[in-house]
């Protein structure tokens, strides 16, 4: 079992508002680590862009509320798979009610939406407990379960083993230890190949 995230985001402090809600992705997208906030996935693989999220939505299905749509401490940076399946849902019909602890959603930015969820060995995102209707609420309504999340993780797990080897064969001077080293380098290479494949074939359709 892996954390389902290193780094938990955070919206500065006193952000100066703009006009417009879409001035502030810049800035979100260095307060979230330059990852989604929902699924964790980094921007930097991804073909599609990454957008802004209004946490509490701006045309919310059976209600209305006064937070404005510049409202900083409402935005969340996301994917479009993520917004794009939260759209305009929030259940409980009360922006100051996040969730009732089996329907709604979590702050991406509290250390509490860390703990509903872990990674596979293979990167899945799973609900940590498996009774936590709350945190399997999420995972569907956010598509949490789409492969392309375990890929992404996926791959990041890779670029990082890549690196190490590299390193490894710059100092290496055993030559047995060298040619057990660029063999796993090179599966290691087409393994990498084969999942940026298989995420730019998902982001294509």
């Amino acid at each position: 079992m892996s954390n389902f995230r290193n780094l938990t985001p955070k919206r500065r402090d006193k952000r100066a508002e703009c006009k417009k809600y879409s001035s502030y992705l810049r800035t979100l997208r260095v307060d979230f680590n330059k990852r989604c906030g929902y699924c964790d996935d980094n921007d930097y693989y991804r073909i599609r862009s990454f957008t802004i999220d209004h946490f509490i939505p701006q045309n919310p299905q059976g209600f209305i509320h006064n937070i404005k749509d510049n409202n900083y401490y409402n935005l969340v940076y996301s994917c479009r798979y993520c917004n794009s399946a939260k759209t305009n849902k929030w259940p409980t019909k009360d922006p100051s009610i996040h969730n009732d602890g089996y329907l709604g959603f979590v702050d991406p930015c509290s250390n509490d939406y860390n703990l509903l969820f872990f990674r596979t060995q293979n990167g899945q995102i799973k609900a940590r407990d498996q009774n936590n209707a709350l945190a399997k609420y999420i995972i569907q309504e956010l598509n949490l379960w789409l492969p392309i999340h375990e890929r992404m993780w996926k791959l990041e797990k890779l670029k990082i083993i890549h690196e190490e080897i590299k390193y490894k064969l710059l100092n290496i001077k055993d030559e047995n230890l060298k040619k057990t080293l660029v063999n796993e380098h090179y599966e290691i290479l087409k393994e990498i190949d084969e999942t940026q494949s298989h995420i730019y074939m998902e982001n294509v359709r």
